[in-house]
């Protein structure tokens, strides 16, 4: 016998399931999005060791802005302050990338939460694959190779171009 009562009890039950899972869904969406624009705005400040250079960067580390102390052409030579803006442009690298990454990291791990599609459709492929893990293999953020140097010794970096010509 089929019991018409009950099907109906258990549409319910399902609507009342989807309808809850339709909101957490809305809820985590605008929170992704609020995620993104916090972001989209990170400005992030790295310093040399020597305290010669400052670099703003975004979120991806791009350089917005290198600012020299002030007496840095005084303390420093043209090498030493190129490392210098690499080692706070770097820094500043890191710092936006771990910020990032705290940001949307709670975003990602709410997700968790959330059904995938084999809980929905037995069988079907997880959703959780095909999003990039958070942090990379090996735990941290890669580092560059040190930058070649181009350190001649002569001191030709100081030589007038149009006097001497190009050498």
């Amino acid at each position: 016998m089929f019991d018409r009562e009950g099907l109906r009890v258990r549409e319910q039950e399902l609507q009342g399931q989807i309808d809850s899972m339709l909101a957490t869904l809305d809820r985590q969406t605008q929170d992704l999005h609020a995620a993104q624009q916090q972001v989209a705005q990170l400005r992030v400040t790295g310093e040399s060791a020597d305290g010669l250079v400052q670099v703003v960067v975004n979120s991806v580390g791009g350089v917005i802005e290198v600012h020299l102390a002030p007496d840095a052409f005084r303390r420093s030579s043209p090498e030493s302050l190129g490392r210098a803006m690499t080692d706070a442009a770097r820094r500043a690298g890191v710092a936006a990338h771990a910020e990032s990454m705290r940001i949307m990291g709670s975003i990602v791990s709410a997700t968790a939460t959330l059904p995938d599609l084999p809980d929905l459709v037995p069988g079907a492929p997880s959703l959780r694959d095909f999003l990039p893990p958070l942090v990379p293999e090996g735990g941290g953020t890669p580092s560059d190779p040190e930058p070649a140097r181009d350190d001649h010794g002569d001191g030709s970096w100081n030589r007038p171009l149009l006097r001497d010509g190009w050498q």
